[in-house]
């Protein structure tokens, strides 16, 4: 079966080839990436670049009930270690070869898995620095895997365009102003759903 958009032959099992409506939950895992895809796209521009791709939003709707359950058990490996996983092992916990798990993931989420455990890694930075403000940047960044202030500061500007420093002030400055009306929207429905 040729899949639009690919120049190659897939293989389908008798799973993938069932055509039926797909229910994607909207908690757990799947509320946990939609949050993270939500706030990574209003942060960076790099981000919404690559997030708000044909490719990316074509990828969803193509997802069957094994890109599901395959998708599960990689997001819940990558979420629940912060992005700090070698892919190989991350392959293998999901029984496929590395070349494998890497075009399946590309395939249903539209970015690699190297780039999404980026992001990952990035947002547990954020969340250290935000929740625990007295820690060092450098403690931080060296506990989550960052090899120097180099490599912070790069991801920094990749994912939310611009310095630490600029962003630490930036969210010092939120907390400060506390909105007079709450926000409207409900915090467990996220405006960007998978």
């Amino acid at each position: 079966m040729k899949i639009p958009g690919t120049i190659y032959q897939k293989q389908m099992s008798l799973l993938d080839q069932k055509t039926m409506p797909l229910y994607v939950p909207r908690d757990g895992i799947w509320l946990r990436l939609a949050l993270t895809l939500e706030g990574t796209v209003r942060r960076s521009s790099y981000a919404k670049q690559i997030l708000c791709s044909q490719q990316f939003n074509a990828a969803r709707t193509r997802w069957t009930l094994a890109d599901l359950t395959f998708l599960q058990s990689a997001l819940e490996l990558l979420y629940n270690t912060q992005g700090q996983i070698r892919m190989s092992t991350l392959a293998a916990e999901c029984d496929l070869s590395l070349r494998q798990f890497e075009r399946r993931f590309k395939q249903c989420i539209g970015v690699s898995p190297k780039v999404f455990a980026r992001l990952l890694r990035f947002e547990a930075l954020l969340t250290s620095l935000i929740q625990g403000p007295a820690t060092s940047l450098a403690d931080v960044s060296s506990h989550l895997g960052y090899h120097d202030q180099a490599h912070v500061i790069h991801e920094f500007k990749t994912w939310a365009g611009c310095t630490p420093t600029a962003f630490l002030a930036r969210a010092k400055q939120r907390m400060m102003q506390k909105p007079i009306v709450p926000d409207p929207r409900s915090a467990s429905i996220p405006l960007y759903i998978v």
